[in-house]
């Protein structure tokens, strides 16, 4: 590895995060959420800011399957690219952008959570988390440029 290579602490990070995504989208696909998980979010939705409130009442909520789903199997798959390093830039982005939206709709003991796994799903697609003992050393290499920029 050379100097660019990101921190054995994001590492240690990456692999954390990882493991917490798996076990949470692995109960919710074994156990099979369904769209009550989302309708349940309605009034959270309804307090939200501007933005925030438009797309999850005009989008989230008028696809409450689509999103439980996209919610389960996001976190598994996150979860498994996170452990493995895999493809960490735009799976980072993405898990960041999951636990935005949490950050609007989950009970208000859980925002602190939701803020904390924003930041490192964030910290370890800007660093690139997967280029030391990560996946993303080979596949940077033979995957596609739009995939591992």
């Amino acid at each position: 590895m050379n100097e660019e290579s990101p921190s054995w602490g994001l590492v240690l990070v990456r692999i954390v995060v990882g493991v917490v995504l798996l076990v949470a989208g692995w109960t919710k696909v074994s156990t099979g959420i369904g769209a009550e998980y989302v309708e349940a979010t309605s009034q959270a939705w309804a307090a939200a800011p501007g933005f925030a409130r438009a797309w999850g009442e005009e989008v989230v909520l008028k696809h409450p399957g689509f999103f439980a789903a996209l919610v389960a199997w996001g976190e598994l798959v996150l979860g498994v690219a996170f452990f493995l390093g895999a493809f960490m830039r735009p799976l980072g982005i993405a898990g960041a952008i999951l636990f935005l939206n949490g950050v609007f709709v989950v009970d208000p003991s859980l925002q602190p959570l939701c803020w904390l796994l924003l930041a490192c799903c964030l910290g370890c697609a800007i660093s690139r988390a997967g280029r030391r003992a990560g996946a993303d050393v080979f596949l940077d290499e033979s995957a596609p440029a739009w995939l591992t920029w």
